[in-house]
């Protein structure tokens, strides 16, 4: 469903149906943690993570209505959050290293701090979240990129063509990159809003998660090709690994 970056190039992936978080080891995937995979058990339904600084990885899952930590050494502990999460989706860890969690269902953008929980934001059909190291933050809807202020959201993309976005990463240029699984496209948005095609078609099915690989290239998790997808800036595609 996921695949995300470590400080250090690490790649990790969330497989649902493993009900697992899994870490590529440049041969193929090793297990890092896995749950149960029965309802109401921890990963059950991974959805969004995001490595911290110290090792260890944060996980949604909507399934259980709830936040993971899973450290390196795979323990997986449940982050309290007072029963306020219904479907917790896109996560991302601020620089004062408080969680941000965007949820499907009630649509509020929630900080999960050490020892309080805040309610920032009302969006509508949030999908992903980025917290960028100035402290500024960016919020995918199924309709546009929206640069949060207060509790604000401004719209940054030009005529979004988009059809059921999943996730977004930070482009090099200062735009950004959004899978699109209905579209079967990983859409650019310039910095300036404007949009064209990286990349389309074959071999994506279904592009979900995404994010920047130490080399440059994107990494791309398609849930029903069942592979995760390397993309070089030119948008060319291959299997990781290849």
């Amino acid at each position: 469903m996921d695949v995300a970056v470590g400080p250090g190039g690490e790649i990790y992936v969330a497989d649902i149906e493993a009900a697992a978080l899994l870490r590529w080891t440049g041969d193929g995937f090793e297990v890092v943690a896995r749950g149960e995979g029965l309802p109401r058990t921890p990963l059950f339904g991974i959805r969004h993570i995001v490595p911290t600084g110290d090792g260890s990885v944060l996980a949604s899952d909507p399934a259980t209505m709830a936040l993971y930590r899973i450290t390196a050494s795979g323990v997986i502990e449940a982050i309290p959050d007072d029963a306020g999460f219904v479907t917790p989706w896109g996560i991302a860890v601020d620089p004062s290293g408080d969680i941000l969690a965007v949820d499907r269902v009630t649509q509020r953008l929630r900080r999960v701090g050490r020892d309080t929980i805040e309610e920032l934001a009302t969006i509508r059909a949030p999908r992903a979240i980025l917290a960028e190291n100035d402290g500024s933050l960016h919020v995918l809807t199924d309709r546009n990129v929206l640069r949060m202020e207060g509790g604000d959201g401004e719209p940054l993309v030009q005529s979004p063509p988009f059809e059921f976005p999943h996730d977004f990463v930070r482009a090099p240029d200062g735009g950004f990159f959004v899978t699109d699984g209905y579209a079967r496209c990983i859409w650019k948005v310039s910095p300036e809003g404007r949009v064209s095609v990286h990349a389309r078609g074959e071999p994506l099915v279904s592009p979900q998660g995404i994010a920047l690989g130490a080399d440059g290239d994107l990494l791309v998790a398609d849930a029903h090709a069942r592979t995760v997808f390397r993309v070089s800036g030119e948008g060319q595609i291959v299997p990781l690994g290849q």
